[in-house]
């Protein structure tokens, strides 16, 4: 009688546990990047750039636009309160040229430790 019990409980937490969790777990999987979009990105790569001289926003949005501009980038991303940058671009696309970008978007701006 005890065990019939349990196994009512553990059948109702189940049901429970899906009614919450489906539709986050669809929400998920709809997030899942399309097949073939991974391929495209295949000959990029993400570079993480430490910003210094920003002391404004309008400072990052000079920098996110100089970096922009650069050839083969596809996604530039400025985090002002952390002082980084994060550019998605072509493989072919030099360290230098990015830290360049940098520097030309004003004075006092220079990137540090390109990842």
């Amino acid at each position: 009688m005890l065990r019939e019990k349990w196994n009512a409980l553990a059948l109702v937490a189940g049901i429970l546990v899906l009614a919450v969790g489906a539709p986050w777990l669809v929400g998920q999987i709809r997030t899942l990047p399309r097949p073939g979009a991974l391929a495209a990105r295949a000959q990029q790569r993400v570079v993480s750039l430490d910003v210094g001289g920003m002391t404004c926003k309008n400072c990052a949005g000079a920098v996110k636009s100089s970096l922009a501009r650069v050839d083969g980038v596809t996604e530039v991303q400025v985090r002002f309160a952390e002082h980084k940058a994060i550019v998605v671009c072509d493989a072919s696309v030099p360290d230098s040229t990015l830290a360049a970008a940098v520097h030309r978007a004003g004075p006092g701006f220079f990137a540090l430790g390109v990842d």
